[in-house]
């Protein structure tokens, strides 16, 4: 075994102060909620998935149709979920979120009557929804998540 025994000196300083930000972790987390919230308006302007850099399904001929045969942005038709998004952050998580109710149906996708019908009997959804998700995790913003953090920590001492 081996132990080491700081009884002071800028080592001990450096491992307080090292500990005290790994407690609170407020201050990193607040640029890693942006750049979540970033990475989610990004999808939104490409009309892809930020994971993977796939486009997301085009819109059916129907959508296209009420539209009035606008196809793009495919999940702007009226810009309300695109602008619900907002970040948030604590002393031990950060994340962006919205509270559109059917944010997570255009984030994973629904089959068509996958929720039941309405009371004349009609599917819902009326029709397929393919997946189109908004938030993910690319290998980018891993890596810039991984250099606030690191940045944040090597600041200590």
């Amino acid at each position: 075994m081996f132990k080491i025994d700081l009884q002071s000196g800028s080592a001990l300083d450096a491992l307080s102060d090292l500990l005290a930000r790994g407690r609170d972790l407020k201050p990193a987390m607040r640029p890693i909620s942006e750049a979540l919230l970033d990475s989610i308006q990004q999808a939104f302007a490409d009309d892809a998935d930020p994971a993977t850099g796939s486009p997301w399904a085009p819109l059916s001929a129907v959508s296209v149709r009420q539209r009035g045969g606008d196809a793009h942005p495919i999940l702007q038709r009226s810009g309300r979920l695109a602008a619900s998004f907002s970040p948030s952050f604590g002393a031990d998580f950060a994340q962006a979120g919205t509270n559109v109710v059917y944010a997570l149906v255009q984030q994973l996708g629904a089959n068509k009557g996958e929720f039941g019908t309405t009371p004349s009997g009609r599917p819902i959804p009326w029709g397929d929804i393919p997946a189109r998700p908004m938030a993910g995790f690319s290998d980018e913003l891993e890596g810039e998540i991984l250099d606030i953090m690191s940045r944040y920590l090597t600041e200590a001492g």
